[in-house]
């Protein structure tokens, strides 16, 4: 019997968050714009999603089209940094945001690269939330809510969504920031107040999860789902690149909570037996 989803009376929207990343969507792809440090970001997110899926060093990671055959969605896609990824590697992707402006830029941007489109792998942007693709009981093998849960209301809900998006077997991809003060000192105070990396207001701390709460969090959803994998990204001034901790479950520096900043988690939903 089809499980049949209702549009819940509740929304995961913030408005105001929305129209913050609207009013900034001609810069998504500025190489020294307001995204800058999110675009050296991706190729950490990227690589971190194929080596868990496929395995680091494996054939079908040197293939060049990892996920090829593989439905995705990137929900709170932004202007596509990460969705045109995904599409080279392979991936059927939906590219999902509740800005307009976003999803026009993403689709200009798109248009420019005739490779997005000779496949195997498709793009398809909607200005849409989770909340609706759920209601029309669309399903996924995998699931990325990048950098999105903290600018969202109701982050449980959002969260609980994002899960029953995932189809029995396939994975849930989360990245974000942890509530601790270091996390404060260093994505509020120093690259807002300070150097103006990015605008003043663009994160709200109070927002921000720490791994342990988000672990539990999904763990609350049964027993269907598994935490795999969760790693802190930490940048390399020198490098001037994005990493990823070696170790599965160190967050922050030396695995002590107080010091997690931005991690990237991987969840998976067990085939019921």
């Amino acid at each position: 019997m089809t499980r049949q989803y209702t549009k819940p009376a509740f929304t995961t929207i913030d408005k105001a968050e929305v129209q913050k990343f609207s009013d900034k969507a001609a810069e998504w792809w500025d190489p020294s714009g307001e995204f800058s440090m999110l675009q050296l970001l991706n190729p950490c997110r990227v690589s971190y999603v194929r080596d868990q899926i496929v395995g680091q060093g494996s054939e079908l990671a040197k293939s060049g089209k990892p996920f090829e055959g593989i439905k995705m969605l990137d929900i709170g896609c932004g202007g596509g940094l990460l969705s045109e990824s995904l599409v080279r590697l392979g991936g059927d992707v939906v590219g999902a945001d509740a800005s307009f402006d976003n999803i026009q830029m993403a689709k200009i941007h798109s248009r420019k690269d005739p490779s997005l489109w000779r496949g195997p792998g498709k793009i398809e942007y909607r200005n849409s939330t989770a909340e609706d693709i759920l209601a029309k009981g669309e399903k996924f093998d995998i699931v990325l809510a990048m950098e999105i849960i903290e600018h969202v209301n109701e982050p449980l809900e959002f969260l609980r969504t994002c899960a029953e998006l995932v189809r029995p077997g396939g994975d849930l991809f989360i990245s974000t920031m942890s509530r601790t003060p270091l996390a404060y000192g260093l994505t509020v105070f120093l690259a807002e107040k300070v150097l103006g990396m990015v605008h003043d207001g663009t994160h709200d701390w109070s927002k921000y999860i720490k791994s342990r709460e988000l672990t539990e969090a999904i763990k609350s959803f049964g027993n269907e789902w598994e935490v795999k994998d969760i790693r802190g990204i930490f940048w390399e001034p020198i490098s001037r690149e994005w990493k990823f901790t070696e170790r599965n479950g160190f967050v922050g520096y030396g695995g002590i909570e107080s010091l997690e900043v931005n991690y990237i988690l991987r969840a998976s939903k067990k085939i019921a037996q």
